[in-house]
């Protein structure tokens, strides 16, 4: 059976998705416990559980717009470039290759 203090296996994921931290993301789990329990009136039934994680998402949400706006933006512009940079670095790599592969395919013209 469950415990009130076991975290989910997905928060580490969503706090980096959310772009918080961990040790953050864990507070808000917790508070998102109390709020299932006060809001169902019980603990450890399905319908507590799936109360925890509808206040869990909202927490991460709010947390991390809360963050976008402390940095006036430039958080979510950074998060943004992040993954932006590395897809033309893979299509650079995969133009090179073709390209390269495509002038081995030409044998110089013996004359003679």
């Amino acid at each position: 059976m469950k415990t009130t203090s076991d975290n989910p296996k997905i928060l580490p994921w969503l706090a980096h998705k959310a772009g918080i931290g961990l040790h953050r993301a864990e507070i808000l789990w917790h508070a998102a416990q109390r709020h299932a329990a006060h809001a169902t009136g019980e603990t450890e039934t399905p319908a507590y559980w799936q109360a925890a994680m509808d206040r869990l998402l909202e927490l991460v949400a709010a947390e991390s717009l809360r963050e976008d706006a402390a940095s006036f933006g430039w958080r979510r512009w950074a998060r943004l470039n992040e993954s932006l940079w590395q897809a033309p670095l893979a299509v650079l790599d995969a133009l090179t290759l073709n390209s390269q592969r495509g002038w081995r395919s030409f044998r110089p013209l013996s004359f003679g």
